[in-house]
C-alpha cells in the first residue's frame, strides 16, 4: 500500500521526468499517465484534469478513454460546464469497438452528453475508476475518509447502487469489515443499477463473497455468492475481469478447504 509520502515523492519523480523529456513524446506520455493517475489518487482534481486533457489532444492511444478521464476530472473541480462538453466528444474518439475501455467510458459519457453533470457525480465517478482499476488500496486513509464523504454526498436516485459498491470498497480498504459487509448487501440488492451500472450487482456479489470467505462459519455463503456472482449475470462492464478474479478467489479456496 503507498503511503501518502510515496505518492508524493511518485508525482515529484514523474514531474521531473516530463520536464526532461522535452522530445521524447512517449516519455511524456507515461508521466502525464502517472501523474493523471496519482494526483486522481490524491483527489487532486485540477492536476489530474490537466494531465489527462495533454494526453487526450496529444496522444494517439486511446483518445476515447483520456476524453472520459478528462471530463470527469473536470467535473469533480466544479466545471460541470467544461465537463460536459468534453463528455461530448468521448462519442466521436470512440475508435476501437472491441475495447472494453472505450466501451465503458461512451457508456458513462453518454448520461451526461444529455443531461449536465454534477460535481458530486463526476467525484463519484473519479473514485469508481480508481475502485475498477484497483487502485483504492493505494489510496492514504484521509484520502479515503474523503471519498467515503464524497459518495454520502451524492443524492441521485440512479446512483444508488454504484455508491454503495463504492462505499463497500472503501470501508473495506479501511478495515471496516462490518460496514463494508453491509454496503455491498445493499449494492448486491439493488434492482436499479441501470444499464450503464449493470456491473454493480456481480461485483457487490464478489466483494461480498470475499470478504465472508474470511470467516470458516460464512465460507460456505461466500463461496455461493461468488457462485452466484459468476453464473447469474452476464453482458456487464469487465465481466470477463471479475471471471478471473472469481476462479482466483475460488481456487485459493479449494488450497484451504480440500474437497
Amino acid at each position: 500500500m503507498h503511503s501518502k509520502c510515496q505518492i508524493n515523492s511518485a508525482l515529484t519523480s514523474f514531474h521531473t521526468a516530463l520536464e526532461l523529456a522535452t522530445d521524447q513524446r512517449e516519455i511524456q506520455h507515461v508521466c502525464l499517465y502517472e501523474i493523471g493517475w496519482c494526483s486522481m489518487i490524491e483527489m487532486n482534481f485540477k492536476d489530474a484534469f490537466e494531465s489527462f486533457e495533454r494526453l487526450k489532444n496529444e496522444s494517439r492511444w486511446s483518445q476515447c478513454y483520456y476524453a472520459y478521464l478528462t471530463a470527469v476530472c473536470q467535473g469533480a473541480t466544479g466545471d460541470v460546464n467544461g465537463a460536459q462538453n468534453v463528455f461530448k466528444e468521448v462519442q466521436k474518439l470512440f475508435k476501437r469497438k472491441n475495447n472494453q475501455i472505450e466501451q465503458f467510458s461512451v457508456k458513462k459519457a453518454d448520461r451526461f452528453r444529455k443531461q449536465m453533470p454534477t460535481k458530486e457525480l463526476c467525484v463519484l465517478a473519479s473514485i469508481e475508476v480508481l475502485y475498477l482499476w484497483k487502485a483504492l488500496p493505494n489510496c492514504s486513509l484521509s484520502n479515503l475518509q474523503h471519498m467515503s464523504q464524497a459518495c454520502q454526498d451524492v443524492d441521485d436516485s440512479s446512483a444508488v447502487g454504484l455508491r454503495n459498491l463504492l462505499l463497500g470498497a472503501i470501508h473495506k480498504c479501511l478495515g471496516n469489515s462490518e460496514d463494508a459487509v453491509q454496503f455491498f448487501q445493499r449494492a448486491a440488492k439493488d434492482e436499479l443499477c441501470r444499464q450503464n451500472n449493470l456491473y454493480v450487482q456481480p461485483y457487490a456479489c464478489y466483494e461480498l463473497g470475499c470478504l465472508l470467505l474470511d470467516n470458516p462459519e460464512t465460507v460456505p455463503r461466500g463461496k455461493t455468492l461468488l457462485l452466484q456472482a459468476k453464473e447469474e449475470f452476464s453482458g456487464y462492464d469487465f465481466e470477463n475481469r471479475l471471471h478471473v478474479r472469481i476462479h482466483a478467489a475460488l481456487a485459493s479456496l479449494r488450497e484451504v478447504v480440500p474437497q
